[in-house]
């Protein structure tokens, strides 16, 4: 009786243990760290953002780090890690992925089905001028999370019918400019009627001893959203290799796969 007490309690123990594994990896989806460059919270933070972006715009956002290329070329290697994310994870058809090899310090960004439209052969070499100098300089954190970043306007702009590509940055500057010049000057014409309302109470005017007191209720009929990292304005200089894409669009090969290698 008591051998068998002890194996039943046993048992209970690897059983919740196995549980406990089983919930873990269904947890880590789309965050894969095999090199080991970011902390257990670094991850949890960057799955829980690329679920979001799953959730809100239907397109799976990868991160994988891996120790070496194992003598593939950036792009094959990739391919490869979505073959057996697919099979392994149920990886779906929509999808971009950013994987480092760390050993030769070699990226590459994976685009397939809808990830192929809402991110372009010009859209990936932007996005890689946003994360490259974080991971030149062995920010792991800042890098990907630059990337993602660039993951959620890319999308969202993908789902408003205007994919991000070759002279969008253009013409989202014109757009922001009017949106600044709106906004300035709708500041400064509540600034002024403020300041008139104030003149004209000075006579009563005194210091006020509660926070309250300085409270002002504001009714604004318009507002805009803008994306913080957008205000940086680069001269984009496409690489040699992608002159034939200077007119936009992605380049697609037979595996149905567009990619953007380089170094970090």
């Amino acid at each position: 009786m008591m051998i068998k007490k002890v194996l039943s309690i046993v048992f209970a123990i690897v059983l919740v243990f196995g549980l406990s594994v089983c919930a873990c990896a269904e947890e880590q989806r789309f965050v894969f760290d095999d090199a080991g460059v970011l902390t257990y919270h670094e991850i949890a933070e960057f799955e829980g953002r690329a679920n979001i972006l799953y959730q809100t715009w239907g397109c799976e956002v990868y991160i994988i780090t891996y120790e070496s290329l194992m003598e593939y070329e950036a792009w094959e290697l990739n391919e490869l890690l979505y073959a057996e994310l697919k099979e392994y994870y149920g990886a779906g058809e929509d999808v971009v992925m950013l994987t480092l090899a760390m050993e030769e310090r070699q990226y590459d960004i994976l685009a397939h089905g809808y990830g192929n439209t809402a991110f372009t052969d010009y859209g990936k070499d932007v996005m890689a001028e946003r994360f490259l100098d974080d991971f030149g300089s062995d920010d792991w954190y800042g890098g990907f999370s630059d990337y993602l970043d660039t993951c959620e306007e890319f999308l969202k702009m993908a789902a408003y019918g205007e994919p991000f590509d070759v002279g969008s940055e253009g013409d989202s500057f014109g757009a922001n400019l009017f949106g600044v010049l709106i906004a300035t000057i709708v500041s400064c014409v509540i600034a002024l009627v403020v300041c008139f309302i104030f003149k004209a109470q000075m006579k009563t005017a005194r210091l006020a001893t509660e926070a309250h007191d300085y409270q002002k209720e504001l009714n604004l009929t318009n507002h805009y959203d803008r994306f913080s990292h957008r205000d940086i304005r680069r001269v984009y200089n496409p690489p040699q290799d992608n002159d034939n894409n200077s007119g936009g669009g992605t380049t697609i090969n037979a595996g149905g796969f567009s990619h953007k290698s380089g170094g970090f």
